[in-house]
């Protein structure tokens, strides 16, 4: 009997109805492959971190530093915490710091020399806490030598090719020989932070002093500790004042305050200021797992209503099986196999769709997600490609367990219209669509928002070259001088920080006369020429002219400072802390961070010694040209420190990547979803017009036209849209109107954001649908007739 139904299922589904069945297994196939490659992004997500083997025990140490009020939630802590931290409690088996230079670093061996992104110095107790496997070395004396340095396989092969890296020599930003004492193998891109060198952390006293080192205000390392078996973070943390009132400086306990992260939440769930590198957000998973079930759902749909549509055709069939003698039981065995057998092809071809879209799908997400990683997830692909065969089977049997034998090819269904679950189906799959679209043209707004305002200053052909050798920051003018004569150079300007860029760095200040006391903000130091060369308008006073003096520096506040201080008169006014000066003018408020935080206060003024960021403004021209000219210059001016730039604009778009990444896997899915949309429309139609062709020949018989007989199908759906398009513009106001939210400065919701993707549905509903209808209305009425 089983094998009776499966040759019957295969007869009906390649033969009979060929069509029908390629579009189910399109629609579920593609379906299934989305929920697939979502599954596998949400599992690469999930599992940042973990392969640490005691990645349960490991926190970050993290600090919130309380200045006049505001609470500046800060990643890093300084180095003396670490250092006093370690073997202080017992709760606590291992410390870690570890530190990362600003920027990159300038890696040279004879002749080969790269400037490196993920340079770290590290604490010899690195291995004991971290699960980093070595290729060459004792991981014994590793890290523990002065001036030593453990290197990745690929950092090895870059430098010293196919000889053995160890015992070699590499020297750092050409200050510092580094003898490599080890090798490792390249990190795991699943890891919140990925570095291709660890330095010996004792190195940091040569390159920085022991002062530095030692300064409780200094927020420039990250800690990491290793919890003993059963210890309590909370209860470990409770400990942490008593250590700063033994070791730290008085004013310390009044405005730090340490706490435990743990180490597998930092990628999802950690947004704090100076993060090694941007994480993403648990929000993005949740999304785009949400549209990939909706996407599932819509198939499954389409599923169903094209197996009814089916069955109408099939009436015959059904009605001998049961003269023969079928039971119950047999027919919904035979449907349960049928519908079996299209969730099984389709669940093998998801995966086939799922291998050949992942490396775009990579590329679209920025992730390296492999299948080779994905084993764990067919048994539950399987499971939800069984569970879809057995609900699709239901209604079919149910249907032909009422059908009546002797009303062979008459089976009754309700009229589309009064189907409530086909029309919730129906209006579902309609919705998601337009209200995929809504998000898509709503996001890719905003992003171009972000790509092309610069609030409060320009950033058009600027070019950020950083500073390696700051001994020479006292010859900038020179520099400046030397640069602006090169004919494509338009304007030069030395600084600690560029707008848009969230690279400033904060301090603390006093404002004599006011009730601000010890305010951190926000700094930039900046030469005479940076004002100009950004366009940053003076709001008041007149800006500074760019030198450091023995009695008061020159100061200047942005606007949102001097709100935030309450100065109805800042000119003149004193500061002090880390400067001492007086303020000599305003200037209008430009954004420094991200775009999706508001202004927040900035002082400015000249300390050449920090100056670390070259901007220069090219004329328009070759980019190329350019470029050489100031590379054969920069050789000049900084001899054995090549050229190393950046846009800006192209610095300030990578922040917003992971937006970027989001925005394209919108767009992704949203076109999915309008293909999905269409097949269910085409099932929703072949449905329609099957069941009311013989009404469709009475209307003809009595006289109305086909485009009369058109007009009165296409009424069917009108209650469809207009539930759809009440649902998606409702839910796509509420959830963009809220999106955006998260943005300082943001796009307007559009209504042709809800107009386009509206018309452009009816486009599609009139494109998938046309033919059928246009068919059914042409149709000879005799033919419908006769077979009643």
């Amino acid at each position: 009997m089983i094998l009776s139904f499966i040759l019957l299922s295969f007869r009906t589904l390649l033969i009979r109805n060929r069509l029908f069945t390629i579009i189910n297994v399109a629609g579920l196939a593609i379906g299934m492959a989305c929920l697939l490659l979502v599954g596998l992004f949400i599992h690469d997500e999930y599992r940042f971190d973990r392969y640490h083997t005691n990645a349960d025990r490991i926190y970050r140490i993290v600090l919130d530093y309380n200045s006049d009020g505001v609470n500046t939630p800060w990643a890093k802590t300084n180095a003396s915490f670490g250092h006093y931290l370690q073997g202080a409690y017992p709760e606590i088996e291992q410390v870690v710091r570890i530190r990362k230079n600003p920027g990159t670093d300038l890696l040279s061996t004879g002749q080969t020399q790269f400037y490196e992104e993920r340079i770290f110095f590290a604490d010899s107790t690195l291995l004991r806490v971290f699960d980093i496997k070595l290729k060459k070395g004792n991981p014994a004396r590793l890290l523990h030598e002065l001036n030593s340095v453990v290197i990745s396989e690929s950092l090895a092969r870059k430098y010293f090719g196919s000889s053995d890296a160890e015992g070699k020599t590499l020297r750092l930003n050409n200050q510092l020989d580094l003898k490599v004492t080890g090798v490792m193998e390249d990190m795991p891109v699943n890891s919140h932070f990925v570095s291709d060198a660890f330095i010996t952390f004792s190195s940091l006293t040569t390159l920085l002093g022991e002062k530095r080192l030692q300064h409780w205000g200094q927020f420039d390392h990250y800690t990491y500790v290793l919890l003993a078996r059963g210890a309590q973070p909370e209860l470990v943390e409770e400990k942490f004042p008593e250590l700063l009132k033994r070791h730290a400086p008085a004013w310390v306990s009044e405005k730090e305050t340490f706490l435990l992260q743990p180490l597998t939440s930092i990628h999802l769930h950690s947004d704090r200021k100076d993060e090694i590198t941007p994480n993403s957000q648990e929000s993005y998973s949740h999304i785009l797992g949400t549209i990939a079930l909706a996407i599932l759902l819509m198939a499954s749909a389409n599923f169903v209503k094209l197996s009814t549509a089916m069955q109408l055709s099939r009436s015959k069939t059904i009605s001998i099986q049961k003269i023969l003698g079928a039971s119950r039981i047999q027919l919904i065995g035979y449907f349960w196999i049928e519908s079996m057998l299209v969730c099984v092809i389709a669940w093998m071809a998801s995966w086939i769709l799922a291998s050949l879209a992942l490396p775009y799908f990579n590329i679209t997400i920025g992730k390296q997600i492999s299948l080779l990683d994905g084993g764990w997830i067919i048994l539950p692909s399987f499971a939800v490609a069984a569970f879809l065969g057995f609900l699709s089977s239901i209604i079919p049997a149910r249907q032909a367990q009422k059908s009546n034998i002797v009303e062979a090819g008459k089976l009754k269904a309700h009229p589309a219209g009064r189907s409530g679950l086909r029309t919730i189906l129906t209006t579902t799959q309609f919705s998601i669509s337009i209200l995929l679209i809504i998000v898509t043209l709503t996001v890719t707004s905003q992003f171009s928002f972000l790509k092309s305002e610069r609030p409060g200053f320009e950033s058009e052909r600027i070019v950020i070259i950083p500073v390696k050798d700051r001994s020479q920051n006292d010859r900038h003018r020179v520099m400046v001088r030397e640069l602006t004569q090169l004919p494509d150079v338009e304007a030069v300007s030395f600084s600690s920080s560029t707008p848009g860029n969230n690279n400033s760095l904060t301090y603390s200040y006093s404002f004599p006369g006011t009730e601000s006391k010890d305010r951190a903000m926000a700094t930039f130091l900046v030469d005479e020429n940076f004002f100009t060369l950004y366009h940053i308008d003076l709001k008041e006073g007149r800006f500074n002219q760019g030198e450091e003096t023995d009695t008061l520096q020159d100061v200047l506040l942005n606007e949102a400072a001097v709100q935030s201080l309450g100065l109805d008169h800042p000119i003149g006014q004193r500061v002090t802390g880390k400067v001492k000066g007086k303020i000599v003018g305003v200037v209008e408020n430009f954004s420094h961070t991200s775009l999706h935080a508001s202004i927040e206060p900035v002082i400015m003024y000249a300390y050449i010694p920090t100056f670390r960021f070259v901007s220069v403004k090219l004329r328009p021209g070759n980019t190329p040209e350019q470029l050489a000219s100031l590379g054969r210059k920069w050789q000049e001016l900084y001899p054995g420190y090549p050229l190393e730039y950046s846009f800006l604009n192209d610095q300030i778009n990578q922040m917003y990547k992971a937006e970027f990444q989001l925005s394209r896997a919108y767009t992704l899915f949203s076109i999915i979803a309008v293909l999905i949309a269409g097949i269910g429309l085409i099932a929703l139609t072949t449905y329609f017009v099957t069941q009311k062709h013989k009404e469709i020949s009475i209307r003809k018989v009595f006289g109305s036209s086909s485009l009369q007989v058109v007009m009165w199908l296409y009424s069917g759906y009108a209650k469809i849209i207009l539930a759809s398009i009440l649902l998606s513009w409702s839910l796509g106001y509420y959830w963009m109107q809220r999106w955006l939210s998260s943005f300082s400065y943001k796009t307007e919701l559009h209504p042709s954001y809800f107009l386009l993707p509206t018309f452009g549905m009816l486009l599609i509903l009139i494109v998938t649908t046309g033919a059928q209808t246009y068919r059914a209305a042409s149709i000879n009425p005799i033919k419908n007739l006769r077979e009643e």
